[in-house]
């Protein structure tokens, strides 16, 4: 029995090896004619993408390092064409060998293309456009804090960053001498009798700077951190001393003066003009401050 497995395995064995190397011959036929066809279209990236396939297919060829490095070269990005020359003098160019001098000679020459770097970072191969990284205004509302200013960039490619602003209209309450405590105790009234009404102000600003990153067009992520300050202002009504009121004044409550991180994170959504943004803001590491918030702006593409 064991005899007959090994003349089995014998017979078989130069069989399978002759239809995976026809196979993986195909294979690189294949990727040859759809380089070349690419490289009649001067579809550099795709090349670069064909080229990559054909040395996993075979590795001992030179065709797929020489295809890169010609891409490279096209792409005026000299200096990563280079190791491919280098591996390819390794090899035994054959029928290339008057290609690859010929593309050696001008690598050396230290002259580029002229390509330039922002088109090989931002060329979608899959729908032959250049992408263009884009900066963004955008005006964003939360319950507690209404009144939001982001202004930004989305890359393609590597992250961007923000600025955002945000408050609301308490904050710019003007107020005079007169403090309050949390006691009720009423300070500046120049010895005037003085009583609080009751109405409280809670004034709030954020300043968050963060960073953008693309996940799948038109979808980017937002994350940033930054400085939340609070201010509380107490209506107070102050006395002549018949008894007359003086009028309602702003005080400033000289114990609520509260600086505390905040922490946001969300969604951009950005359709070449149109920006939307939604996503979720927490003052001091507290879940029970935590807020959402929305937005919508303008996009316009950075070259």
């Amino acid at each position: 029995m064991k005899c007959f497995r090994l003349i089995v395995l014998l017979v078989i064995m130069p069989f399978a090896f002759t239809v995976t190397v026809n196979a993986q011959d195909r294979t690189f036929l294949e990727l040859d004619v759809q380089i070349q066809s690419a490289i009649n279209n001067g579809e550099w990236i795709r090349v670069l993408e064909l080229a990559k396939s054909q040395i996993k297919s075979d590795v001992d060829r030179p065709d797929g390092f020489y295809y890169s490095a010609l891409a490279f070269y096209h792409l005026g990005k000299n200096k990563m064409a280079k190791p491919y020359m280098t591996h390819l003098r390794k090899m035994d160019p054959t029928e290339l060998d008057a290609k690859v001098k010929e593309l050696n000679d001008k690598l050396n020459s230290g002259k580029s293309n002229g390509i330039k770097e922002t088109f090989f970072l931002n060329y979608d191969p899959r729908k032959g456009i250049k992408l263009y990284d884009r900066s963004f205004i955008s005006f964003s509302y939360d319950s507690k804090i209404p009144f939001g200013i982001a202004v930004g960039s989305i890359n393609h490619h590597g992250i961007a960053t923000y600025l955002q602003i945000r408050g609301n209209t308490e904050i710019f309450t003007k107020t005079g001498e007169i403090t309050v405590r949390n006691n009720g105790n009423i300070y500046g009234t120049q010895n005037k009798d003085s009583e609080s009404t009751g109405n409280i102000r809670k004034g709030t600003a954020e300043l968050v700077m963060g960073v953008t990153w693309k996940i799948h067009q038109p979808l980017w992520m937002y994350a940033g951190a930054g400085l939340n300050h609070s201010r509380e202002f107490w209506e107070v009504t102050v006395f002549e001393e018949n008894g007359s009121s003086l009028g309602q004044f702003w005080a400033r409550n000289s114990e609520i003066n509260l600086n505390q991180s905040v922490l946001e994170s969300g969604i951009i959504l950005d359709f070449k003009g149109l920006n939307f943004r939604g996503g979720t803001s927490m003052v001091g590491f507290d879940f029970s401050k935590l807020r959402y918030n929305i937005g919508v702006g303008i996009s316009f593409k950075r070259k």
